[in-house]
């Protein structure tokens, strides 16, 4: 009964499962770009990437405007590859990998004194890794449930947020177990098959499964791909993202949204399926400050489908909060 529960869980999640075996499964850091960093921070080895003018991306002390971009689940600092070039000529871009994803590290559950694939954990150390870069203040980007983590993190330290940028974010609500269920999946008993379980749902990444949520799959390329197939290579990515989907009940972030006194816009696909534009629009109006842009022929990922259209509607945005 358990087991047919949490299959019906884990197949209703949009999940993109990979080619390879467990006995093909990587290193995380052979799988690193060369634009990869990682830095230990609390005990948990943080990977991300830093783009922009050439003292912002070598010098923690450049003036440049700093962004941090959090992915939406599933994805990873990849998924951001076709936006960064839109931006990094006059910011500082950080991107970077929650854990649960990418290729940060995925630390055993119950060794430590804080369960770090909570949503108040990864939005510490996301304040962390800012700290770690000099980074006092920083405009917060989001996409999905990145804007789950980035809201978390505004929660905890809204004196250092410049900006919000929430793309389709997730504000209540998330992917995984229902919540009745969650206690008994975290037993010690369910979470020594969870790994096994969700390595037997398996299949392969295809263009189809990769491009659900777009508006029109024909735009993807090999390197929009790229990035799920190579997150679900990484040794423990099942262990990882079963560890995220079971750690706490879904989160409610509408209180938050009312006290949110900094710029924030958020943006929409017209034909996003997953988060539906009525959603976006009721977060903008329900944030004192909020602005709402909707981006015409475009699905639930605005930032790898049209990144050219995003840019030109966070562009104004940015050249406005950050110099008015």
């Amino acid at each position: 009964m358990v087991l047919a529960s949490l299959a019906g869980a884990l197949v209703g999640a949009p999940m993109l499962l990979p080619e390879t075996t467990a006995a093909d499964r990587l290193p995380r850091r052979s799988l690193a770009r060369r634009s990869s960093r990682f830095v230990r921070i609390d005990g948990i080895e943080v990977h991300h990437e830093v783009h922009g003018p050439r003292d912002a991306a070598a010098d923690t002390t450049s003036d440049a405007p700093t962004l941090l971009l959090s992915h939406h689940f599933y994805g990873s600092t990849a998924v951001w590859d076709r936006l960064v070039p839109h931006l990094a000529e006059r910011h500082r871009i950080v991107a970077w990998d929650r854990p649960g994803f990418g290729l940060t590290e995925r630390p055993v559950r119950g060794q430590r004194p804080i369960n770090p694939y909570t949503r108040a954990a990864a939005a510490r150390l996301g304040w962390s890794l800012l700290d770690t870069l000099g980074v006092d203040r920083a405009v917060l980007v989001g996409a999905s449930a990145g804007g789950t983590n980035v809201l978390e993190m505004y929660a905890q330290a809204p004196e250092r947020v410049r900006a919000l940028i929430l793309l389709a974010p997730a504000i209540t609500g998330d992917v995984g177990a229902p919540p009745p269920l969650r206690p008994l999946l975290r037993s010690a008993q369910v979470r020594r098959i969870a790994p096994r379980v969700v390595e037997r749902l398996v299949g392969r990444v295809t263009r189809e499964r990769s491009t659900r949520s777009w508006a029109d799959p024909s735009r993807a390329e090999e390197q929009d791909l790229a990035p799920y197939r190579d997150l679900l290579r990484v040794q423990g990515w099942s262990r990882g993202l079963w560890e995220v989907m079971t750690a706490e009940p879904p989160p409610d972030l509408r209180s938050v949204l009312r006290r949110i006194d900094v710029p924030t816009l958020v943006v929409t696909g017209a034909q996003d399926r997953t988060i539906q534009p009525r959603w976006g629009r009721w977060v903008a109006a329900n944030v004192p400050t909020g602005r709402f842009a909707l981006i015409d022929d475009c699905g639930h990922v605005p930032h790898q489908e049209r990144p050219t259209e995003l840019a030109a509607v966070l562009r104004p945005f940015l050249d406005e909060v950050l110099t008015g």
